[in-house]
């Protein structure tokens, strides 16, 4: 029951701030969505474990300054063939290789890149070439 409450009163509050900035409710919900889907992916796929997204207030799980991946935010610079080959450990970005291979779709991520490109860029972001 509190999980429904907490929906709708959720999906209240996106109707009027929609409403309050010109957007159709569905418009509103539709992307709130779509930037939900990418932050539930970065956390489904434990991105967190080793990046942090301050502005998302998402800390790194990790402690080893070692094992700990830059801060992300802001959309990537790099081309999106060349970034999934390098988050799925099949090339390099600026000389470097992922540390974890990611698994997921190209959908999948791509829905993480969006999310990511809502903020910000971060003070310690990703490598581009």
């Amino acid at each position: 029951m509190q999980m429904q409450f907490r929906g709708v009163k959720l999906y209240a509050m996106i109707v009027i701030l929609s409403v309050a900035g010109g957007l159709s409710a569905g418009d509103a919900v539709a992307e709130g969505a779509e930037v939900s889907a990418g932050k539930a992916e970065f956390l489904t796929h434990k991105c967190n474990l080793c990046h942090a997204v301050p502005a998302a207030e998402i800390d790194a799980k990790t402690k080893s300054e070692k094992l700990k991946g830059p801060a992300l935010g802001g959309a990537i610079e790099a081309d999106f063939g060349v970034f999934a080959a390098y988050v799925r450990k099949q090339g390099e970005l600026d000389g470097k290789a992922h540390k974890k291979e990611f698994k997921g779709t190209d959908e999948e991520l791509k829905a993480i890149l969006d999310w990511l490109a809502e903020f910000e860029p971060a003070e310690s972001s990703a490598p581009s070439p």
